[in-house]
């Protein structure tokens, strides 16, 4: 079976592929069938951003065989409640202590993520890299970071996924897309926990995620209106750097077990 992974960015005053104000991005892993259609959908996604109308999108494919896949199994999945931003980072930051980060550096990641990630204060187009014992910073560009690839679903695992989420109201696009990415990030050996929310103003959710906590959705972790956000990867002491980004941005994988 040939599988083709499409990805997508688009962006503001950019007039290549790394330029201008990030305002949307994403990917898909499908076969030669659906190939049209998660195309045409990433473009819509594009057009349509609250973010603003970006004057550049740019679409990649490129064909895989599906030997070079790996099986990942998707991260459990529940909510820890919280009623305002305060109370979810707070959330935030027990549960990256809980998952193995030094109590600094979850303080260190909330706040950088709060203050924007990238020079001057600006939303990262990838993930930063952090120590889990030292508030170190380790990613080479501090306004791409890295930008996980070529992950997904494989069908019948989504549907059977979605059947089961329904009743809970999380049969929805960003969940699942969220959760594939986090599944492949921490399903890393190197990864201890990964801290994100979006940067979209409108969606205030964001998620915790680790091998020994799973997927941990908080439903406030910004006000409303704030355009700042992005993704932290909290890794071991030792860890090679070069080579955990080309897994997370090279290697392909699908999510086709559940928990």
């Amino acid at each position: 079976m040939t599988l083709f992974n499409v990805r997508m960015r688009a962006a503001q005053g950019g007039a290549h592929e790394e330029g201008g104000i990030h305002i949307s991005g994403g990917e898909r892993l499908v076969d030669r069938a659906e190939l049209t259609d998660a195309v045409s959908a990433l473009v819509d996604r594009a057009l349509r951003h609250e973010a603003g109308d970006a004057d550049f999108i740019n679409v990649t494919i490129d064909r895989i065989e599906q030997h070079q896949v790996v099986s990942i199994e998707a991260l459990p999945i529940r909510t820890e409640y919280a009623t305002d931003a305060e109370e979810g980072r707070l959330a935030a930051r027990r549960l990256l202590e809980s998952s193995g980060v030094d109590a600094s550096v979850a303080a260190f990641g909330v706040t950088l993520l709060a203050n924007g990630a990238a020079p001057g204060g600006r939303v990262m187009r990838g993930a930063a890299i952090v120590g889990a014992l030292e508030a170190m910073r380790l990613e080479p560009d501090r306004a791409r970071g890295v930008r996980v690839a070529g992950i997904d679903w494989e069908r019948q695992t989504l549907d059977t996924w979605r059947a089961l989420m329904t009743a809970d109201g999380l049969a929805r696009p960003r969940v699942w897309e969220a959760l594939a990415l986090a599944s492949k990030v921490v399903a890393q050996p190197d990864v201890v926990a990964e801290l994100c929310w979006s940067d979209d103003p409108s969606y205030v959710t964001g998620y915790v995620a680790s091998q020994l906590l799973g997927y941990v959705r908080i439903p406030h972790l910004k006000q409303r209106g704030d355009a700042l956000g992005g993704r932290i990867f909290f890794v071991r002491q030792g860890v090679d750097i070069a080579d955990l980004i080309h897994r997370l941005e090279v290697q392909p994988a699908w999510i086709d077990r559940l928990p």
